[in-house]
């Protein structure tokens, strides 16, 4: 093995070391990966929102 190899591998070793340090001291990181599974799609709250502007000003028009 050459000397670059292995000194590459040696560092992807301790990087690898390194994330599981951070993953054992921050559980919170583990859970919030496991959360966003799918891509985030805020469709349906878009939706929401534009329905109740729709009712808000159906509201303001009755009242005029």
């Amino acid at each position: 093995m050459s000397r670059s190899r292995s000194f590459n591998r040696f560092h992807r070793y301790l990087a690898r070391q390194k994330r599981r340090g951070l993953r054992a001291v921050l559980p919170q990181l583990q859970n919030h990966q496991d959360n966003q599974l799918g891509p985030v799609d805020g469709s349906a709250d878009r939706l929401h929102q534009l329905s109740q502007r729709e009712m808000e000003l159906d509201l303001l028009d009755a009242e005029a």
